[in-house]
């Protein structure tokens, strides 16, 4: 079985064990935005053009992580380069899942760096 088969086949399993919640995260998504959202091992780069839905899939996999995989929100980071996008998705997120997103780092690189800083400083 190649690498590819394996994960679909795993990601298919995955998917017909999910709640009813996990499935709502997974609405409106394309297969490749699923992917995304479903890919739980190491870091995920986004790298997409605009109007693509990029938001849309970090927004859905953060809360897939929080809810879904009982990820410690205090262990996500989602970086993004305005401080009015970081906003959005920390709204839209909420907007998922509900008030158990807090504490996730989703913000600006320089304002990531700063709260890092201002921790250990």
């Amino acid at each position: 079985m190649t690498a590819i088969t394996d994960y679909w086949s795993r990601s298919i399993n995955l998917l017909e064990n999910e709640t009813g919640a996990g499935q709502v995260l997974l609405k409106q998504l394309n297969p490749e935005q699923e992917r995304a959202v479903l890919t739980t091992e190491g870091p995920l780069l986004i790298l997409a053009g605009a109007g693509s839905g990029k938001t849309r899939v970090v927004t859905r996999r953060v809360a897939w992580l929080i809810q879904e995989k009982g990820v410690h929100p205090g262990r996500i980071l989602a970086i993004t380069f305005t401080n009015k996008a970081a906003d959005e998705m920390r709204e839209r997120v909420i907007q998922l899942i509900g008030p158990q997103s807090r504490g996730s780092w989703i913000g600006t690189f320089h304002a990531m760096m700063l709260r890092i800083l201002r921790r250990h400083a």
